[in-house]
C-alpha cells in the first residue's frame, strides 16, 4: 500500500504542478466596490503660437491745440433788456459785453446790425448793436475755441475727427453741434420823441 500511496501522491503533485503551469482556471474576482469614478482623460490644450506683430507705421500729425474743455463752453450770455437801450440821434443801440475769441453774427441783419467797436471794460470786447425800436432780433454768439469753420479737415496733418488749426499750427477736435453756440434775443427799446 505504500506503493500506491506514493504514486497517487507523485500524481497529485504532477496535477497540480500541470495545472499551475498552465493557467488553469482562475478564481471568480470580487465586483469592484463602488467609490468615486475614474479621474477624467487629461486634456490637452492646443499650444498657440504666437506671431510677432509687424510695428505699426505712425503718422506724425500736428500737435492738439492746448483748449480745454471748459474753454469751448457757449458764451454765458442771456437776452438784452428794453431798458438797457441808449440812443444816438434817435437810434437805439445795446451793448454787449463778450470774452475774447467771440464771434458774433446778427440773424436777422434787416433789424439788427452789431459791430465790435474796439472798446475793451473789465477785459471783455464791447459789441455795439443797433437796430428798430422796439423791435426784437437774435444774435448769434460764438466761442471760437470750439473750432468750427476755422479748421481745415481732410489733410494729412491732423487725424481723423480732427480739423487743422493754420493759426495756430495745431488740430483741433471738428464738431457739427452748436456746443459752442448761443443765440440770445436782442430787444431795443424806443428813443425819446425829443
Amino acid at each position: 500500500m505504500k506503493k500506491t500511496t506514493y504514486i497517487l501522491l507523485a500524481l497529485a503533485v504532477f496535477m497540480a504542478v500541470f495545472v499551475s503551469a498552465c493557467g488553469g482556471a482562475q478564481a471568480p474576482t470580487a465586483a469592484p466596490t463602488p467609490t468615486q469614478p475614474p479621474p477624467p482623460p487629461p486634456v490637452e490644450v492646443p499650444t498657440q503660437q504666437i506671431v510677432p506683430a509687424e510695428p505699426p507705421t505712425t503718422q506724425a500729425f500736428a500737435p492738439a491745440c492746448q483748449t480745454t474743455a471748459s474753454s469751448c463752453a457757449a458764451p454765458a450770455l442771456q437776452d438784452t433788456e428794453a431798458l438797457n437801450t441808449y440812443c444816438v440821434e434817435k437810434i437805439p443801440y445795446q451793448n454787449i459785453m463778450v470774452d475774447e475769441g467771440v464771434t458774433f453774427e446778427s440773424l436777422n441783419p434787416d433789424t439788427l446790425t452789431c459791430a465790435d467797436n474796439g472798446t475793451k471794460v473789465d477785459g471783455k470786447h464791447v459789441i455795439e448793436c443797433h437796430g428798430k425800436e422796439l423791435w426784437t432780433s437774435e444774435l448769434k454768439l460764438t466761442n471760437s475755441a470750439c473750432g468750427g469753420t476755422a479748421l481745415v479737415t481732410g489733410t494729412t496733418q491732423c487725424q481723423e475727427g480732427f480739423g487743422y488749426d493754420a493759426a495756430q499750427g495745431c488740430c483741433a477736435p471738428v464738431t457739427t453741434d452748436t456746443g459752442g453756440s448761443v443765440t440770445i434775443k436782442v430787444n431795443m427799446g424806443a428813443c425819446p420823441s425829443n
